[in-house]
């Protein structure tokens, strides 16, 4: 969240823009964490009031994506980040993800990390990824051209109609 968030959903709004893409928002929840308290705990309660932030969190990206003058549609998932990405991916058709990076490391959620879920991305998917901090690209990959591809003149550049998936 905060000024390094909005810096990233304004580069993946500015990506869009410039690629004539659709942008999907989209917010992934785990309540695995909670298989370490020794108490009982009403899982499904928990998940429910973390889709809830979801919504919210999304709503209100949403609502700086529109008064950019672009829309965007909402997604909220739920499980391990990155099955739910590829999930997503395959089932909206996706062709870029846009990862937002925090500025500090805080745990799980490092640079590090966040470039290893790229990667894991690029190779299962073949789609372009990038990772942006602080509304600045940090990795980009780009798909891997198929055989078709690598014959033909690949220097035009059609990118209608492109897919992209921006989280934070």
């Amino acid at each position: 969240g905060g000024t390094s968030a909005y810096l990233n959903q304004d580069w993946a709004v500015s990506l869009a823009k410039d690629r004539g893409a659709d942008l999907l928002l989209l917010y992934v929840s785990n309540v695995h964490f909670l298989d370490l308290i020794a108490g009982p705990v009403r899982l499904d309660l928990v998940e429910a009031e973390l889709e809830d932030l979801g919504e919210f969190l999304l709503a209100m990206a949403q609502e700086r994506v529109e008064k950019a003058g672009f829309a965007a549609e909402m997604a909220v998932r739920s499980g391990e980040f990155v099955s739910a990405l590829e999930k997503i991916i395959k089932e909206k058709d996706i062709s870029i993800v846009v990862l937002g990076c925090p500025t500090n490391d805080t745990g799980i959620t490092s640079e590090g990390y966040i470039t290893r879920v790229a990667e894991r991305l690029q190779a299962s998917s073949n789609i372009e990824v990038f990772v942006v901090g602080e509304g600045r690209v940090v990795v980009h990959l780009a798909p891997a051209l198929k055989a078709s591809e690598s014959s033909n003149d690949s220097s035009g550049d059609d990118s209608s109609g492109d897919d992209v998936s921006g989280e934070e």
